[in-house]
């Protein structure tokens, strides 16, 4: 295992071995993370330096790509600083005040995708595909500043990004083939747990970090797992058929946990009981492939973008029963992002990217 120089600072700037299915796990070398300092090569371009942030911050500004994240209290905002069609693009990572969407703290990272960061022992835990490896980073959570990085696995071709949860004391992180514990304090891989076959996955982790669910699949064809949160032993698991391993989003809780399934010209939502990580009755809500479940404040929030009041809505996240729909002035193409402190941001279609606007969380939501 081998480190590779993933990002700069430039912001203010799975020992025992465990059984699982026809697979072992198997301890993985440790070495030391160490402070990166550089993203880029003496021939490559630096990275382009962030434009002025205008009063109001991100409320209202046009970005390329944007997501939001909302971890440990904080939003951080993702976009790409590139040209729409260069690959890989330079992407950049911000922590956002959310009482007034000002940008406080930002890092830019070389070229290549970053997934959504984790808030989690004291750091922020961010996900990249960097010159064609998984990386685990690990950074200051009000700087941005990394503070370690670990390779996790060569990127798979039909993998895509890697993903990240908090279980039991540690992180884990999944390579679509493999999942991988990793000390908080040393970002060292512990302990490597094979998914056979698998060419995607997904995982996520109770608040608690009492609960962790995993999900993969082969072109397809996967399961649903619930795992031991310290050693990665399989627990619990239910069949799964779509086109990808089905999407965790952060309605992990000790009860169960809401999945999104696309299934090729459709997709569903559904909640399962992590005991046994059967369906829970009258939960599955059909749509299209865009139909995504997240779990915000406590309140479950069904979002499909263009597919207007019946598939945009906030719910009960125990029983998916609606509350309200999403007060969007358009459900035809506006999209929610997240919702934090009050606010629902959502993004809107503009001439070069997506502006980020906000309107307030309906009491009914609440």
């Amino acid at each position: 295992m081998r480190t590779l120089p993933a990002a700069c600072g430039a912001a203010a700037a799975v020992l025992a071995l465990v059984a699982v299915g026809t697979g072992c796990a198997s301890p993985r070398p440790q070495r030391p993370a160490r402070t990166l300092a550089s993203v880029a090569s003496p021939a490559a371009p630096p990275a382009p330096a962030s434009p002025g942030i205008p009063a109001g911050g991100i409320v209202g500004r046009v970005f390329t790509n944007p997501g939001l994240t909302v971890t440990g209290g904080s939003l951080y905002l993702r976009r790409s600083l590139s040209p729409a069609r260069q690959d890989p693009p330079w992407m950049e990572l911000a922590r956002v005040d959310a009482a007034t969407g000002a940008i406080v703290a930002t890092n830019t990272f070389s070229p290549g995708a970053i997934g959504a960061p984790l808030a989690a022992a004291g750091s922020l835990w961010l996900t990249g595909s960097f010159s064609g490896h998984a990386m685990l980073l690990r950074l200051d959570p009000r700087t941005l500043m990394v503070t370690g990085e670990l390779t996790i696995a060569p990127v798979n071709s039909g993998g895509g990004q890697s993903h990240i949860a908090y279980a039991g004391g540690s992180i884990w992180v999944d390579g679509s083939d493999e999942l991988v514990r990793v000390s908080p304090a040393t970002v060292a891989a512990e302990l490597t747990i094979p998914l056979p076959g698998a060419d995607t996955s997904d995982i996520g982790g109770s608040p608690d970090g009492g609960t962790l669910i995993v999900s993969e699949a082969d072109s397809g064809d996967g399961t649903i797992q619930r795992r031991d949160p310290a050693t990665g032993a399989l627990l619990a698991s239910h069949p799964m058929l779509g086109v990808i391993a089905p999407l965790i989003g952060g309605g992990v809780s000790a009860a169960g946990a809401w999945v999104s399934e696309p299934t090729g010209m459709l997709g569903y939502i559904e909640r399962f009981s992590a005991s046994s990580m059967t369906p829970q009755a009258r939960t599955q809500v059909t749509g299209g492939n865009g139909l995504h479940a997240d779990v915000w404040g406590g309140v479950l929030w069904v979002r499909n973008q263009g597919a207007g009041p019946a598939q945009n809505y906030c719910a009960d996240p125990a029983t998916g029963r609606r509350r309200a729909t999403l007060p969007l002035p358009d459900l035809g193409q506006d999209y929610l992002m997240a919702v934090t402190g009050g606010l629902i941001y959502y993004s809107v279609p503009a001439s070069s990217g997506f502006a980020i606007r906000t309107v307030p969380v309906p009491a009914a939501c609440g």
